[in-house]
């Protein structure tokens, strides 16, 4: 082999295992940015096409002090959240998000709200009843209720699929807890829709109308589909 040839050889095998390194380095550096990297226009909407259905009951007591049953409303389409009432953000989401859906379908025989509370040692009725009055709900279609702590955080888990409910160490009222604050819309005892309003608020405007267009979108079609011939809107 000749000089000229070896120096030819040492060069290829060298911008070979260049090549090799530099592409290892891009790939390794891709994979950790779509490993650590937020997407934020998908954080905090839709994390699956199938959100699942309910295959239990949970009876709860409402702000009147009755019990419920969520049974009763498989022949419904309904929205239902998670909230404390001394969570600001909770407050917030049902006095706007909420109760604009609210005054736009109470008067549907087949709507229904349902707000279930994830400290029921502090929102006790007086407090339901408060948190009901501020958003004008009436609680023969929007119930404020409450039960055993553990098995309402395992229920909204395990059953409906919202985050792990997580109970912070001596913080402040308005932040006891971290809790998942999407609505969902259930067309029976199926999910159809899960969006985070308060999250897509936090994106900006645009952001939140669209989401809460999916929210209305979704409740006006499991509507639809229950209305009788004679009853449908034009």
């Amino acid at each position: 082999m000749t000089d000229r040839t070896k120096i030819i050889l040492i060069y290829t095998v060298v911008a070979v295992l260049s090549v090799a390194v530099l592409g290892t380095s891009f790939f390794l550096r891709e994979s950790r940015k779509r490993r650590f990297t937020p997407i934020v226009a998908d954080a905090g909407g839709e994390v699956a096409e199938d959100f699942g259905s309910l295959a239990k009951d949970l009876v709860l007591t409402n702000q009147e002090g009755k019990q419920v049953s969520l049974a009763d409303l498989q022949n419904k389409v309904w929205v239902a959240t998670n909230f404390f009432a001394t969570c600001p953000y909770c407050l917030e989401t049902a006095a706007e998000d909420l109760k604009s859906l609210y005054k736009e379908f109470s008067g549907e025989e087949n709507f229904h709200v349902v707000s279930i509370s994830i400290d029921p040692e502090t929102d006790q009725l007086e407090q339901l009843q408060d948190y009901a009055s501020a958003v004008d709900a009436d609680s023969r279609n929007w119930w404020f209720v409450r039960g055993e702590e553990r098995m309402i955080h395992d229920y909204l888990e395990k059953e409906m699929g919202f985050m792990k409910v997580v109970k912070n160490k001596v913080p402040p009222a308005s932040t006891r807890y971290s809790h998942d604050r999407s609505l969902m819309v259930f067309d029976g005892w199926q999910c159809v829709k899960k969006r985070d309003l308060q999250f897509a608020r936090s994106q900006g405007e645009n952001v939140r109308e669209r989401f809460y267009q999916d929210v209305r979108q979704s409740i006006m079609k499991g509507l639809a589909s229950r209305r009788s011939p004679s009853s449908a809107q034009p």
